[in-house]
């Protein structure tokens, strides 16, 4: 671990989640954009949805004052925050990745399965898996492998550094 705290190791690994998170933000657009078909079906954006959610808890006179630009720009940061997060978690959880394709593989696949198989379903904004068509759950499994994978890679070389 060289010597890092804690808070070290989950800023080097929110660095790398971030850097993951970027990445998976570009091959959504470019799937929306060549390969809508391979999307899932899910019914409203999962930032959108909790930015609406936090919303309501606020006084009516608060929410009026909120310009919609900053609830889309929140809405838009809480999926860098979750790739950052996943991060961040597993610079914590590992003092120095060995093998950067098989952790990485693990860690999109433990990310793409807390949404996917997880609060997407039960927050109804998706509908589960096993109702989905085939290439609307590889598109984000294949994504979600390629977001461990540079994630883990970036982590290993930041300790590396």
């Amino acid at each position: 671990m060289n010597g890092e705290t804690t808070a070290e190791r989950a800023g080097l690994g929110a660095a790398a989640g971030l850097a993951g998170t970027v990445l998976i933000q570009g091959l959504l657009a470019a799937s929306q954009k060549w390969a809508p078909q391979s999307l899932p079906p899910i019914k409203q954006d999962p930032g959108e949805f909790m930015v609406e959610k936090a919303q309501r808890h606020l006084p009516e006179r608060v929410r009026e004052k909120i310009p919609e630009p900053l609830g889309k720009a929140a809405a838009k940061s809480l999926a860098f925050g979750y790739g950052t997060a996943f991060g961040a978690l597993y610079g914590t959880s590992r003092p120095q990745p060995k093998n950067v394709l098989l952790e990485g593989s693990a860690l999109g696949l433990v990310t793409w399965a807390a949404g996917y198989l997880g609060w997407l379903p039960a927050t109804q904004l998706m509908p589960p898996v096993s109702e989905q068509e085939p290439e609307q759950i590889a598109g984000p499994i294949f994504s979600h492998i390629l977001f461990g994978i540079v994630t883990v890679g970036i982590l290993r070389f930041l300790r590396r550094s």
